[in-house]
């Protein structure tokens, strides 16, 4: 075989290989390519979804702070307003005692009263407006003292004498004691229609 065939042998061989080389570096760097994509989608995925779980959680609280505050402040208002019923209502208490329910209920007040203490000796404290009505209703009990005062709470409260019972049947008294349910019922009535 002449020279010139075997060098042309050699070069082809030699350029088969160098063509087979690049031919396998490309799809190397296709594949490297390829995977670096793949990589860069997966890690921009993920940055997203956390980005997005910390969005949502974020949102969440400002939602969750959001909602504990209008709770808030409806809380406040409903007790604005049951406060502002409860003035209203103290402020009518002094009429009251001339009206003709409140006199029918005197007796079943100092009853009440009266028996928390017992047979003990006591002071009831009113105004002079109702002293007559509480007198009554004591159906001559020589334990108990009626005593008048311009100043006493609207109602009566009942004292032992020596301080160790005191009974509170005041309206207000009563206004307090009533206080929850009431404030209950005020509530509803604001709520409908």
């Amino acid at each position: 075989m002449p020279l010139g065939h075997l060098l042309d042998a050699l070069e082809r061989e030699a350029r088969a290989q160098a063509d087979a080389l690049l031919a396998a570096a490309r799809a190397e760097a296709e594949a490297i390519a390829r995977a670096s994509v793949e990589r860069q989608e997966r890690e921009r995925a993920q940055a997203l979804h956390a980005r997005e779980a910390d969005l949502r959680g974020a949102a969440e609280a400002a939602l969750g702070e959001a909602r504990r505050a209008a709770r808030t402040e409806v809380l406040v208002a409903r007790q604005r307003l049951v406060d502002r019923v409860f003035a209203a209502a103290r402020e009518m208490l002094p009429a009251t005692l001339t009206g003709e329910e409140y006199r029918t209920a005197l007796p079943a007040h100092v009853a009440e009263a009266v028996a928390a203490i017992g047979d003990a000796p006591a002071v009831i404290r009113c105004r002079p407006v109702i002293a007559d009505g509480v007198n009554r209703a004591l159906e001559g009990r020589k334990n108990l003292v009626v005593e008048t005062d311009a100043a006493a709470p609207p109602g009566i409260v009942v004292a032992t004498t020596d301080g160790a019972i005191e009974v509170d049947n005041s309206l207000a008294g009563r206004l307090e004691r009533l206080r929850p349910r009431l404030a209950l019922e005020v509530l509803a009535r604001a709520n409908s229609p």
